[in-house]
């Protein structure tokens, strides 16, 4: 029992920790950048104001839910590989991080100390509303 306890242990400690968007996963320098990324790369589409068409999809209010549950990676991935729609892929990791930075600014997600990148994203949970910890401690 004493070398299972020490396996799980030794699991529980690898294990990477869970945030969510809501901790702070960009910073507003980044945010501005990819403001910047959006208006050259996205904005003929979903609208300077990220409203969206009526056959393109907004990036702001009902975007939330719709990717509410997964983790940023997720997000992070179909931006990368599906973005932008005349030249999918065309953007690399660093741009399309900052452009991932300015949608969550424009969905009023907090900015934090630290820049959003490729390798931290699949543990970072896209939760659409703020978790109810995180609306206590405001």
């Amino acid at each position: 029992m004493g070398l299972a306890m020490m396996m799980l242990a030794a699991g529980t400690a690898g294990a990477q920790r869970r945030i969510s968007i809501w901790d702070g996963v960009y910073t507003d320098a980044q945010a501005d950048r990819g403001h910047t990324l959006y208006m050259q790369s996205c904005a003929r589409c979903h609208g300077a104001d990220l409203s969206g068409t009526y056959e393109i999809p907004p990036l702001v209010g009902r975007f939330m839910p719709y990717w509410s549950g997964s983790t940023l990676d997720a997000l992070f991935d179909y931006v990368s590989t599906a973005m932008p729609l005349d030249h999918p892929g065309a953007l690399g990791p660093g741009a399309n991080a900052d452009i991932v930075a300015f949608m969550l600014k424009s969905n009023d997600i907090p900015s934090g100390s630290k820049e959003l990148s490729g390798g931290n994203l699949k543990a970072i949970n896209f939760d659409s509303a703020k978790p109810a910890a995180k609306r206590a401690r405001k």
